[in-house]
């Protein structure tokens, strides 16, 4: 059963609002309210001036206004991802399901990508939301459509394998699995002759090591290392899930640390030495 990605481009505005809306108030992710202020300073004098209980419709407002300035270079943006879509689109999926020994359930739906000036890239359901926010400043190709795809479906997959095998994680524990599994995934030579290799995630779980034995090494390089070792030995992906759950349930007070830091700091922890040496500190891996 082969699945697609849908470029999906209706009435996709008012989502597009309730994206920001949803995330300007967000507890479980505080800092994202930062990351659209960042992006967009003038909504945020805007929302400052305003009652809360009109946040939504001058939201609207805003991105009306900076959707039509946008426009020719927002549609240059989608034909580019369209294009990418329906060369690569199916093919990027049967590798991922492959690499995640994952089979679909009949009768399930196809995977729809919507475009957004959001500059994150969220999902939700068998959604994902890919953010065409450098469109603002000129750029119209996303070379990266494919691959970031391919990590946001990692996470829909992920969540109907743990769903199937019965398995309830915290969201620190599942935020910061499924945020390494992805990018180990999308790292795979399997994906050569679509994308280019490099490793797709957030700086949040990237930049956080591990050390075992008195060797320090990079989460996402410990990973890579399990997976790699567990597909040689023709193991199904559910044991080299077993094995992040387990390992990160050993660690995860330490897990909850650092999203408490991430959610305190933020993307300033990439701009200020002290705070990322400081997120840099080690786990010990029990």
């Amino acid at each position: 059963m082969t699945k697609k990605i849908i470029l999906d481009l209706e009435n996709n505005e008012e989502t597009e609002v309730d994206i920001f809306t949803h995330f300007l108030n967000s507890a479980q992710y505080p800092q994202h309210k930062n990351i659209i202020f960042s992006a967009f300073p003038e909504l945020k004098e805007k929302l400052d001036s305003q009652q809360k209980e009109d946040e939504k419709s001058t939201v609207r407002d805003f991105l009306k206004i900076i959707r039509e300035k946008n426009k020719d270079n927002i549609q240059k943006s989608v034909v580019f991802i369209k294009s990418e879509i329906e060369k690569y689109g199916e093919k990027t999926l049967e590798i991922l399901a492959d690499l995640m020994n994952y089979k679909w359930k009949p009768n399930s739906e196809n995977y729809s990508l919507v475009p957004t000036i959001f500059p994150l890239s969220p999902f939700d359901g068998n959604t994902f939301f890919y953010s065409i926010y450098k469109s603002l400043s000129g750029t119209t190709e996303y070379p990266k459509v494919l691959a970031v795809s391919a990590h946001e479906i990692s996470h829909i997959i992920l969540l109907d394998i743990l769903k199937d095998k019965n398995i309830e994680l915290d969201q620190e524990l599942l935020y910061f699995a499924k945020e390494l599994i992805a990018p180990v995934l999308v790292y795979q030579d399997d994906f050569n002759n679509i994308f280019k290799k490099e490793i797709v995630g957030n700086y949040n779980v990237l930049e956080v090591y591990f050390e075992q034995d008195g060797k320090v090494i990079k989460a996402f390089d410990y990973f890579l290392e399990m997976f790699v070792k567990n597909r040689s030995e023709g193991k199904d992906f559910s044991v080299f899930l077993d094995k992040v759950i387990s390992a990160c349930r050993g660690i995860e007070s330490e897990i909850k640390e650092k999203r408490n830091f991430d959610n305190t700091y933020g993307l300033q922890i990439m701009k200020d030495t002290e705070l990322l040496t400081k997120f840099r500190e080690p786990i010990k891996l029990k």
